[in-house]
Order: C-alpha cells, then sequence, then structure tokens
C-alpha cells in the first residue's frame, strides 16, 4: 500500500516558507532555510566508496566559538539546522553544540550519524533533550548481517526505549543508498530497521565516481520496484519514503543555482561551499568564514557572484540530483511561471511535509 504520510522531500520542500520564495523571486535578500555543516571530518568507520573518505584525512573539526558566532549570526533567521560529518557525535563538544543551537534560536536540528554512538550516555542526553530527529545511515553492504549492523540496530532499540521512557520529541530515521546490485537487500534492512524503533526509512540514490570530474548516480535499475516490494511486506503504518524525483531521468535545468540560497552547505574547514555534495571542492568554496563571518556574510560580493555564475550546463555535480540542483530547477520553474503568468508563488499549493525547517 502507497504511504500518505507527510513527505520528507521532494523538490517543492523548498517552498514551504511562501514568503521567502515570494522575496527571493523579487530580488530581495534573504536568509537560509536551512543550514547543513560538517562538525568533523573524523569518522569512526571507512566506507568503501565514500565520498569524503579523502578529505577528513586532515581531522578538521569546528570550534565552539566560530559555532557560537556563526549561529549568532543565523540562529534567529534560519529555522533548521542539520549536523554532519565525518561522525558529529564524535566530537567531544556534541552535546555543548546541539544546546548552543537551541539557544541561539533554531527551531528543528537534524543530525546524520553512523549510529556508532548512540550508546554513548552524554550522546543520548544530548539527543534527547536538545535534537529534533537523528537519521541513522544503514550504509553496511555485507551479505549477511554483520557485527556492526547488529550492533547499530541494538542501539537504535536502546535509544527508542529511553525516548518512550522519557518522553522525548525525538524521532529516529534511518537512511538506505540504492543500487541495481544491492536491490534485494533493501526489504531485510528496512524491516530490521523498522524492528528496532525507527520512526521512518529513507531511500537515496547511490553514488559514484567521486573522484572523476561528473560523479553521477549508480544503476537505479530495478531498485522503485525491490522497494516497492518491501512496502508490500512491511507493516501497514510503516513510514517508507522515497524521494521519487532524485531518481527520476527527466533532466535539471536552471540559470543559476537557487538553492544554494535556501540550502547552505559549511564544511568542517570553515568554509561556506556551494553544496553538501561539493564540499571541499576548491571550484566550489562561495566563501571563507574564518576570514569573513559578518552579520551580511551571505550577501558578500564574492558569494553571489559565484552562485550567480553556477547553472545547470556547468554545475559538474548536477548528475549525482542533491539537493541545491533540485531545489534550483524547481525554482527555475517558479521564476518562469511568474514571468509568464505574473502571479505570485503565494498562491501554489504546497505538499504536507515532515521536518519543514530542514530542507
Amino acid at each position: 500500500m502507497e504511504s500518505t504520510k507527510a513527505k520528507i522531500f521532494a523538490p517543492s520542500k523548498v517552498a514551504i516558507h511562501k514568503e521567502r520564495i515570494d522575496a527571493y523571486l523579487k530580488g530581495e535578500k534573504i536568509y537560509p532555510v536551512t543550514i547543513e555543516m560538517d562538525l568533523t571530518q573524523l569518522c569512526t568507520r571507512s566506507c568503501p566508496d565514500c565520498p569524503y573518505g579523502s578529505s577528513r584525512s586532515p581531522g578538521l573539526t569546528l570550534g565552539l566559538p566560530f559555532l557560537d558566532r556563526l549561529f549568532s549570526v543565523l540562529g534567529s533567521h534560519t529555522p533548521g539546522l542539520v549536523l554532519s560529518g565525518g561522525e558529529p557525535t564524535l566530537v567531544p563538544h556534541f552535546p555543548e553544540t546541539v544546546e548552543l543551537a537551541r539557544k541561539r534560536g533554531f527551531k528543528e536540528i537534524a543530525v546524520i550519524s553512523n549510529g556508532s554512538r548512540l550508546n554513548i550516555p552524554e550522546v543520548q542526553a544530548a539527543l534527547l533533550e536538545h535534537v529534533t530527529s537523528i537519521r541513522v545511515s544503514m550504509y553496511d553492504w555485507q551479505d549477511g548481517d554483520s557485527e556492526y549492523f547488529t550492533a547499530t540496530l541494538g542501539k537504535i532499540a536502546s535509544l527508542r526505549n529511553r525516548i518512550e521512557k522519557e518522553g522525548s520529541k525525538l524521532q529516529i530515521g534511518a537512511s538506505i543508498l540504492t543500487r541495481t546490485e544491492r536491490s534485494y537487500k533493501y526489504a531485510h534492512v528496512a524491516l530490521k530497521a523498522l524492528s528496532a524503533g525507527v520512526n521512518w526509512v529513507y531511500f537515496h540514490p547511490f553514488c559514484i565516481n567521486w573522484d572523476k570530474e561528473k560523479p553521477t548516480q549508480a544503476d537505479q535499475t530495478g531498485v522503485l520496484r525491490a522497494i516497492q516490494e518491501l512496502k508490500e511486506q512491511a507493516p501497514i503504518d510503516a513510514n517508507i519514503q522515497v524521494p521519487y524525483e532524485r531518481y527520476s531521468e527527466e533532466s535539471l535545468y536552471f540559470r543559476r543555482l537557487h538553492g544554494s540560497h535556501f540550502l547552505i552547505q559549511v564544511g568542517a574547514d570553515g568554509c561556506n561551499y556551494a553544496g553538501p555534495e561539493c564540499k571541499y571542492e576548491k571550484d566550489y568554496k562561495l566563501l571563507d568564514l574564518n576570514e569573513y563571518m559578518e552579520d551580511d556574510f551571505l550577501w558578500h560580493p564574492q558569494r553571489l557572484e559565484m552562485l550567480n555564475k553556477i547553472n545547470s550546463d556547468n554545475y559538474r555535480f548536477i548528475g549525482t540530483k542533491h539537493r541545491p540542483p533540485v531545489f534550483s530547477d524547481y525554482i527555475e520553474k517558479l521564476v518562469e511561471l511568474n514571468k509568464n503568468t505574473n502571479n505570485s508563488n503565494s498562491n501554489k499549493e504546497i505538499e504536507e511535509f515532515s521536518y519543514p525547517e530542514i530542507i
């Protein structure tokens, strides 16, 4: 049975904040809806084909003074924060970071984790008190249930137990990367995660050729069929999320990277990049925030000039269909619609989404 639950992702999610979209379409300055940032390049795992395996070798980690300044600039204007890495829960000041983020005004805080430290008491306490959702990456490609996979399920169950006992609003999700040759395993992994206590399972395409000029998605033939078979096996109330637009073969088109005005990426090196998919790539570094992080850094001429030069013809990460180019394609369609009809986006019907501040 097809789920009717609120979506976690679709291109139209960028338009939830209608006033912000309308302001952007009028050429006005806006704050982003979401900031995604790597707390550290360090990780507890070394997964095959990880696109950031080599980039984390210096082990860079953002310090609290840097975070406090950045949160002070954005927290009261930008409602969503995503903490990723590396492994963000590995940072000694992870608890202080999420507490600080709440104090500075972020409404929703999401954490992307490999789940290796979900059993650490101080990590659990910080998640339960301050975090909206934690997405555990179930990226174990072994044919059998590895010791690591089984242990992660146990940690998820333990965290779920504390959520229920303590009345925390924290939600747990599991994400699964997809490619044709692993389709036979999706149902097994997803059902195990659901049984362990996750609120939802999210699928998205595995990407390859990160060391090449133009990364792209791996072959996805048969993936959607395998996920449909999972849905037929899963409990009727299972929340299984599929970002169908990311699996579409339709080309993306945009004259500017609009999406990076709504979702901004900061690396563990303190630099603002054009998107999560191109972090640590020198040619997509928009601004070094170690050198300039004034209240108006979002509108620094260098940053705006670089974003205005990126389009669907020259963006070499477009084949991965990550969020900035997908959002940019959606916004480009709004630009054309408004140009042809003189209508505001404010009357456009928007779907219901989970975590509206995390785009």
